[in-house]
């Protein structure tokens, strides 16, 4: 069970400290405290979307006989983590431009700000992640994410009114990503048994 909680927060916070970053900017430009709830509704239909889907594909690629073929996934956050970290990609600039686009609601705004920002960086760690769960662990996964979730999203209203932790994220966020991304790819191998194999 500590196992299992540790390997979901690793990886929550591996797809989610960038995702601080966005949420902190989307609550800076909607300041109105009626909007909180809007903001929170979108953020959680655009991350449920992203878990939903990669729990089918991990569902489907688990049907693979040979558990230590899917610990290969494990070298997809790694490569993720390191092509975020030394690549030029600003995902502050991307969500700025997509808010100051007229948009039909701010739940619908939110939720296309998460698939689009977080689609590809969640794929990579969640489908990997849910190939090493058994079906009883699920239930807690998701339990787990749904607090982190609201977690998240206190956050980052608090910081969007403290500019040092602000700074501090974007000064650092990438590299923490990096660790968190590499630490999870390395555990995803481990746990598979591919690792192993070759030893």
């Amino acid at each position: 069970m500590t196992a299992l909680i540790g390997s979901t927060v690793l990886a929550f916070i591996s797809t989610n400290i960038d995702y601080l970053l966005i949420l902190i900017i989307i609550f800076a430009k909607y300041k109105n405290k009626h909007d909180d709830k809007l903001i929170f509704i979108g953020e959680l239909l655009g991350s449920g979307t992203l878990i939903v889907v990669s729990l089918v594909v991990a569902f489907w690629l688990k049907m693979i006989p040979e558990e230590w073929i899917l610990g290969f996934l494990g070298i997809i956050p790694i490569v993720m983590g390191i092509k975020m970290y030394f690549g030029d990609e600003d995902e502050g600039n991307e969500v700025r431009e997509k808010l100051g686009k007229p948009q039909r609601s701010i739940i619908l705004s939110v939720i296309m700000i998460t698939i689009a920002t977080c689609g590809p960086d969640n794929l990579a760690i969640y489908v990997p992640f849910f190939t090493t769960l058994n079906a009883g662990d699920i239930p807690i996964v998701l339990g787990l994410f749904f607090i982190f979730l609201c977690m998240i999203t206190w956050l980052s209203k608090m910081i969007t009114n403290l500019p040092k932790i602000q700074v501090f994220f974007e000064r650092f966020g990438d590299l923490i990503t990096l660790l968190v991304y590499v630490f999870l790819g390395i555990y995803i191998l481990l746990e598979s048994g591919t690792i192993q194999h070759f030893i």
